[in-house]
């Protein structure tokens, strides 16, 4: 296993990985050009000097990227090199060319990020149960990809393996086109005026909060990806500019099948750790407003070895009572309603969603 790292770059992504490598007893240097970023990261994931570490992890910004990882191959012959960057093809080819050490070189691109950037958002669990896509290449040595499987299992990370191409057109449809359409309906908020955003509810900030990300960033992202991201942004203004005619028209069925095609696709993203999408059911109780409530609930469940999925709760300050669906596989959705109203909850009919 991986026994040292050094992690060129102490942004989120850099010292979220510095943080996981960390918790597995691997012993981990951060290096970044801005000291204020580098010292908290330092402090953050210990920081210890190292020589000749036996994997260099590179998580720098786009612009910086493709010099740093030459530096690095070539002032580290003996260390595996691994770059995090989320565009692939054009940088295996310029590695190729212009580094003598390519062989070492390994390029990943963990599919996990947050809204806030910097070592202040860092985690060491941001990769946990999350996919880390690895870029298999016909002259990717055994001991680089060996290595970089060793990173993905520390991170906590599925691994998944493809060409550059193959990468990044899948990308520009699962992750740059989503950062385009959240950006896009944010940008139609601006003039309106804020009493009248105070009518909006749950779904606008959830769809709006890609929009947050950092615009020089994505900006960089967006434009080294254009081959693989024109064709797919092409299709998305046909789909809308026929939605724009059938709407316009009051076209029924057209307007219905754009919707219905939406949730289709919803249906096929996969559930926990990229396993299928399970289908839960959802038990509503009612519980009161007072401490450890919510605890008994658990502790009813871990009696029965029941697991819950998900939750979500609707309370409002002053109210007496709290409604708490909780969400679970169908055996353990009847198992747990038939016990919790045995011991005296006030559990309501199993719900499908």
């Amino acid at each position: 296993m991986i026994s040292s790292a050094r992690i060129v770059g102490a942004g989120l992504i850099g010292t979220s990985i510095g943080l996981a490598l960390k918790s597995a007893s691997v012993a981990v240097q951060m290096l970044d050009n801005d000291p204020a970023a580098a010292k908290l990261a330092a402090d953050l994931v210990k920081s210890v000097d190292i020589a000749q570490p036996e994997l260099i992890i590179v998580a720098v910004p786009i612009e910086v990227n493709q010099r740093t990882i030459i530096e690095q191959l070539d002032a580290n012959p003996n260390s595996i090199v691994c770059d995090l960057a989320s565009v692939k093809s054009n940088l295996l080819l310029k590695i190729k060319e212009l580094s003598a050490n390519s062989k070492n070189f390994v390029s990943l691109h963990p599919m996990a990020g947050r809204e806030i950037s910097g070592a202040t958002g860092a985690r060491a669990d941001l990769f946990a149960g999350r996919a880390c896509i690895g870029i298999d290449d016909a002259d990717l040595s055994a001991k680089a990809k060996q290595i970089a499987d060793q990173l993905i299992t520390l991170c906590g990370a599925t691994g998944y393996w493809m060409s550059a191409s193959e990468h990044d057109e899948i990308v520009a449809k699962i992750s740059h086109l989503p950062q385009i359409l959240s950006s896009a309906l944010a940008g139609q908020l601006i003039d309106i005026a804020e009493n009248k955003l105070n009518l909006a509810g749950q779904g606008l900030r959830d769809i709006t909060r890609l929009a947050q990300a950092d615009s020089n960033l994505w900006s960089q992202i967006l434009l080294s990806n254009n081959q693989a991201l024109t064709p797919v942004l092409e299709r998305l203004i046909n789909d809308l500019q026929s939605l724009q005619k059938n709407i316009a028209s009051n076209n029924s069925a057209s307007t219905k099948d754009f919707l219905s095609r939406g949730k289709a696709g919803k249906d096929k993203i996969p559930g926990k750790h990229g396993a299928k999408a399970r289908e839960y059911e959802y038990l509503p109780v009612v519980i009161d407003d007072k401490p450890g409530e919510l605890a008994r609930i658990f502790n009813e469940c871990a009696k029965i070895a029941v697991n819950i999925e998900d939750l979500s709760i609707e309370h409002s300050p002053g109210q007496e009572t709290g409604l708490i669906t909780l969400a679970l596989s169908s055996t353990d959705c009847q198992k747990l309603s038939d016990h919790l109203n045995s011991v005296g909850f006030k559990v309501h009919p199993v719900k499908n969603r």
